[in-house]
């Protein structure tokens, strides 16, 4: 039998014609109020103080990391399984990946057991990818870092609102990092954000972002610098 899959199919109607034409109509197409409300549900929806939209997924890892103070001499924990932009973030910021194993072909997820033996002196953090939507081992990996004072960043790329003990992936971690790419749970076409419950770092974020500037363009427009 000659199987044929499609990685995904997006299921678009009047209302998402609706969200595309809402800004065209108002003559402001990035950084305004559509993105304002998307950040605050995204606060609403995972229970993070924080939402901070950026262009994409792999835009969210890398300034995630940079937030965080990863750098050069670091070592990055991640999984072997995963798409390329999870460890590409990791290289932007001259850090050094160290791939762990999954747990085993019933779970594809990143494995606790081979976090601890990769552990290093120079380990900085861990970056898990909460791989087809399948919440990883949050309760004993956020273990290790609090033990380790390492920084954990969730790939969320694949688990929007996915949960683990009734917790919403990438609100265990210092930074959750989402995708809004074509093939993703929910598609803008493009897009991305990070949420946090880090003030500081939530700071960092928008000012990266935007270039060092601490308000919205729609706000600078209305004069509010």
């Amino acid at each position: 039998m000659n199987w044929q899959v499609p990685l995904f199919e997006p299921d678009f109607g009047p209302a998402e014609l609706e969200a595309v034409q809402a800004p065209v109509r108002e003559g402001w197409l990035t950084m305004g109020r559509f993105t304002a409300r998307l950040e605050e549900t995204l606060c609403k929806r995972t229970g993070a103080a924080h939402a901070c939209a950026v262009t994409n997924g792999t835009a969210a890892l890398h300034l995630s990391l940079v937030a965080c103070g990863i750098g050069l001499a670091d070592e990055v924990l991640c999984p072997t399984l995963t798409f390329v932009a999870t460890v590409n973030a990791i290289r932007y910021v001259g850090a050094t990946p160290i791939f762990c194993e999954s747990i085993g072909p019933n779970n594809l997820n990143i494995a606790p057991d081979d976090i601890r033996a990769k552990l290093s002196p120079r380990t900085r953090a861990i970056l898990v990818v909460h791989y087809a939507g399948y919440p990883v081992d949050l309760s004993s990996i956020s273990a290790i870092a609090k033990e380790r004072n390492l920084v954990l960043i969730e790939d969320c790329a694949h688990a929007l609102f996915s949960r683990l003990h009734g917790r919403v992936c990438g609100t265990w971690g210092h930074c959750g990092c989402f995708s809004f790419f074509s093939n993703k749970n929910l598609t803008c076409g493009e897009g991305g954000a990070v949420v946090t419950n880090n003030a500081s770092i939530a700071t960092k974020l928008r000012r990266l972002r935007s270039h060092g500037m601490t308000s919205m363009t729609l706000d600078r427009h209305q004069a509010h610098a």
